[in-house]
């Protein structure tokens, strides 16, 4: 029985876990040349502080801009979009959304680094790959049609 349970644990560790990210992109996907709406999805706040902005820098192969959302203003500026306002409790979820344009030059992979802000505090998920400690949500680019 402990085998099993330390084999199970092992195998989980080497699984990718999207969960751990806590500002997820939805669809994950998208074409080259294609219009698209992408939700950032905010997944809790700052260390028990709820979240007042989230900002985007925009990376090449995506041009984006942010969306209206109920109790959030869109910023725009400086290689960035976002939003100000909520506030977003620490343990509610929220999905912003931009409307975007994936380039028809795009890389196979556009991570989006995405600054969480929560009062005073500050929270980077702009670090590249799943497995680091606070990965950038990740858009996967696909072939045009």
């Amino acid at each position: 029985m402990k085998t099993t349970r330390l084999t199970a644990a092992i195998l989980a560790s080497l699984l990718p876990l999207p969960a751990l990210a806590h500002i997820h992109i939805a669809p994950e996907q998208a074409r080259r040349g294609e219009a698209v709406e992408l939700a950032l999805v905010v997944g809790h706040g700052c260390a028990g502080a709820a979240t007042t902005a989230l900002r985007v820098a925009i990376p090449a192969g995506l041009s984006a801009e942010p969306l209206a959302q109920p109790g959030w203003q869109p910023v725009i500026g400086n290689g960035e979009v976002g939003w100000q306002g909520g506030p977003l409790p620490d343990h509610d979820k929220a999905r912003l959304i931009l409307r975007a344009t994936i380039a028809d030059d795009a890389p196979e992979s556009i991570a989006l680094p995405v600054v969480q802000v929560c009062g005073d505090k500050q929270v980077r998920w702009i670090e590249p790959g799943a497995q680091s400690e606070s990965p950038a949500p990740v858009l996967q680019v696909l072939p045009a049609q």
